[in-house]
């Protein structure tokens, strides 16, 4: 038994950002260390508030006197540095709309150019004493057991030959093949593309990732498609979807924007569904049953709240989508009006039956 760190990248919700984060684990290889990296995820509260979970790559101390195991290790930990750039860094550019693309191709290259040297190095040394490309070390323990899942014998057959060619140190691309097809979920056999993504999941011979539906654009749209709302008369109400999922009962709720729920129904009206903490109220965790002072972000009213008003902490990207200033100024402004109507009404400049405009409308008198 020795340790292993299991590297995770995830799409944080509370955040609204691409991020990763490493488990140290006790096990016999990485292939037992990706199993067992589940079981301390699983028992992390704070996953709950993650989601597009991806165990992405599986480092270890290598023992000096293996030479096998050194390389082994040291191609682990650069693929470990170009798995954060694929799933943390390049995702975040696009959220943030950064466009440094460039940038990150030439991190990677300078990665996958260092791999290719711990080969280069690997094999003059070892290749002979049957040592396999450490850069597709992994790869290939996987790959083998994916033969056993192809119906097709010829399928099978010829999976098994890009193996055997990888093994051997083959430069005709097999060893690019065996990389490809854990990045892509599919390999060409005898002419065929074969896709193999459903065997890349937790349970499955690959555990890769928590959730294959939750893939990496899914939250990447989020943002890209994001509009701000700055006018009363655009708001739209918001679901139960756009908060953090779980955040009802495992957030702190302090300086968070807060959807409010069905109860009580008289603050349903779309000016009246977001509010925050007051300044005067802290430390909002799961375990507080009394009230606390909570402000409505858009009209500054102040009122008693319990957590259970509300469905959770609103997603930063639902939240990017408004201009709260903006909205908060056309508000003081119709009010402002209102009670000057009001005030002209009392002295019969209007009728007495005279009907305030409505400002759930947005309209401005």
């Amino acid at each position: 038994m020795r340790s292993y760190r299991a590297h995770f990248s995830f799409y944080s919700e509370e955040w609204g950002n691409f991020d990763d984060m490493a488990y140290t684990v006790q096990a016999e290889s990485p292939f037992d260390a990706r199993e067992k990296a589940w079981q301390a995820w699983d028992a992390d509260e704070d996953a709950k508030l993650r989601s597009c979970v991806k165990l992405y790559a599986v480092t270890w101390n290598p023992n000096p006197l293996d030479a096998g195991d050194y390389f082994y290790s040291h191609a682990a930990d650069i693929k470990q540095a170009v798995g954060h750039i694929e799933n943390v860094d390049i995702l975040n550019d696009r959220i943030e709309k950064h466009d440094r693309a460039e940038y990150y191709e030439r991190e990677k290259h300078y990665y996958l150019g260092s791999l290719r040297t711990i080969d280069a190095v690997a094999q003059d040394l070892y290749a002979g004493r049957g040592m396999i490309p450490p850069s597709v070390y992994e790869e290939l323990h996987y790959a083998e057991e994916l033969c056993g899942r192809l119906e097709n014998f010829d399928q099978s057959q010829a999976l098994w030959d890009k193996i055997s060619a990888a093994k051997k140190w083959d430069e005709r691309g097999y060893i690019f093949d065996m990389r490809d097809l854990f990045k892509k979920g599919y390999i060409t056999l005898c002419g065929e593309a074969v896709f193999f993504r459903e065997h890349f999941g937790r349970t499955g011979i690959y555990p890769a990732y928590a959730d294959l539906d939750d893939m990496d654009y899914r939250y990447i749209s989020r943002w890209q498609r994001s509009w701000k709302v700055n006018r009363l008369a655009n708001l739209q109400p918001l679901q139960p979807a756009d908060v953090i999922p779980h955040s009802a009962g495992h957030m702190l709720y302090d300086y968070q924007l807060l959807l409010i729920n069905d109860n009580p129904a008289d603050y349903q009206k779309t000016k009246n569904m977001i509010w925050t903490p007051s300044e005067d109220s802290m430390n909002i965790t799961k375990d507080m049953t009394e009230k606390f002072l909570v402000d409505n972000v858009i009209t500054g009213e102040r009122m008693l709240a319990a957590r259970s008003d509300f469905w959770g902490v609103i997603r930063p990207d639902v939240v990017a989508r408004y201009d709260f200033e903006a909205l908060k100024a056309e508000y003081a402004a119709a009010y402002e009006i209102q009670s000057g109507v009001n005030e002209a009404a009392s002295g019969g400049i209007f009728p007495a039956d005279y009907d305030e405009p409505d400002l759930e409308d947005g309209m401005e008198p």
